[in-house]
C-alpha cells in the first residue's frame, strides 16, 4: 500500500514527495505528502480485470483499517499540497 501511495504521488504531481510512519501504538499510519493539492477519487467498483490504472484506492480500501487525505493550504513551511494515509491496527 505504501508503495503504491508512493507511485501515484510520482505519477500524477510534480515536485517533492515524502513518506512517513508513524507508530501510535497499536495502530502504524502510513502517510505520503505531495505537491499536489487534488485529493484521489475513492475506489468505485468495479475495475477491468486487466486495466493499467485504478486499482490503488481498491487496494487501500480492502485492505487498510482506514485511509484519507486532506488538502494542505499555502504556509510557513512552503506550499500546499495533500497527504494521504492510511492505518493498519496491529492487535495482539
Amino acid at each position: 500500500m505504501t508503495s503504491e501511495l508512493t507511485a501515484n504521488s510520482v505519477r500524477h504531481t510534480k515536485g517533492p514527495a515524502a513518506v512517513r510512519l508513524q507508530w501510535r501504538h497499536p495502530v502504524l499510519r502510513i502517510s505520503v505528502r505531495d505537491m499536489s493539492p487534488d485529493l484521489p477519487k475513492p475506489y468505485v467498483p468495479p475495475v477491468a480485470r486487466h486495466a493499467e490504472a485504478g486499482r490503488g484506492m481498491a487496494i487501500l480500501e480492502l485492505v487498510a483499517d482506514r485511509w484519507g487525505g486532506c488538502a494542505i493550504g499555502e504556509g510557513a513551511l512552503g506550499p500546499g499540497g495533500k497527504t494521504v494515509w492510511f492505518e493498519l491496527a496491529l492487535g495482539a
